[in-house]
């Protein structure tokens, strides 16, 4: 089910699969629903959901990955008969995932990821037409049109979500590094945020961080940040600042419909 979407985007009514659950995004509605026994627990979620709204409500809905792992890979190299084999170093994919793609046209590149096989079968059993994505493909053209109309010098890109952070570096509209890092606390959201600022040599005085939402739950990290780093900004979502975690593990990218 690969996406040659040039423009993704968040549609009206979306699912977002995480890996202990999912979070259903509707004008309406915005809420998590844990899934912790496995696929029946899923598809019987699923089922209900379906059920509650209008006939058609997620008809054609778009169906966002929050799985890992992901890797980024230029159009030029890229070839689907080699799927497997771009995600091999970045940990053991499983054998009953399915690996999917995502391609991103304008910036010349494609997103390759893994999701489970089952939960993608149980979805297109249930819902006519869906149109599946993953996060980091939204996220990728986020920062890419951000750094475009921000300043031309560094910027850090910071996507905080429950258990987990995605850090995109950026210079001049040009994407230097990416990466996915698990993150428990204060200290290891720091320690892999200079680790790529050290790593790259930026000068504080030349660099800019950019958060993608102002989170509630990850006040504390901010103010961790702070004593280390002054030029910090946030792009603002309405939704995002005002979501709890227990309604969807990754606020930024929960729709906001006003």
């Amino acid at each position: 089910m690969p996406n040659k979407n040039n423009s993704i985007t968040l549609t009206d009514s979306s699912i977002h699969l995480f890996v202990n659950g999912f979070s259903f995004c509707t004008p309406s509605k915005i809420e998590f629903i844990p899934t912790p026994d496995g696929d029946e627990d899923f598809k019987s979620a699923l089922t209900e959901l379906l059920g509650f709204y209008p006939k058609g409500t997620f008809e054609k809905a778009q169906i966002i990955s929050y799985h890992q792992p992901s890797t980024f890979v230029p159009a030029n190299f890229f070839d689907k008969k080699l799927l497997p084999n771009y995600l091999r170093f970045l940990g053991k994919v499983n054998s009953e995932s399915v690996i999917n793609f995502d391609e991103l046209k304008e910036e010349n590149t494609v997103n390759i990821y893994a999701l489970p096989k089952s939960k993608l079968e149980i979805i297109n059993d249930e819902i006519r037409e869906t149109n599946l994505c993953h996060y980091n493909t939204l996220l990728y053209n986020e920062v890419m049109t951000l750094s475009k109309s921000g300043p031309k010098e560094h910027q850090l890109f910071v996507h905080l979500q429950q258990g987990g952070m995605d850090l995109y570096l950026s210079e001049n509209e040009s994407l230097l590094f990416q990466n996915h890092f698990s993150v428990k606390n204060e200290d290891e959201f720091l320690y892999y945020l200079f680790f790529v600022v050290e790593q790259y040599k930026l000068n504080s005085d030349t660099f800019q961080i950019v958060f993608l939402g102002q989170i509630k739950a990850f006040e504390s990290y901010y103010k961790a940040l702070t004593q280390y780093h002054s030029r910090i900004s946030f792009e603002e979502s309405e939704t995002c600042n005002s979501l709890e975690m227990e309604q969807h593990p990754a606020p930024f990218f929960a729709q906001s419909y006003t």
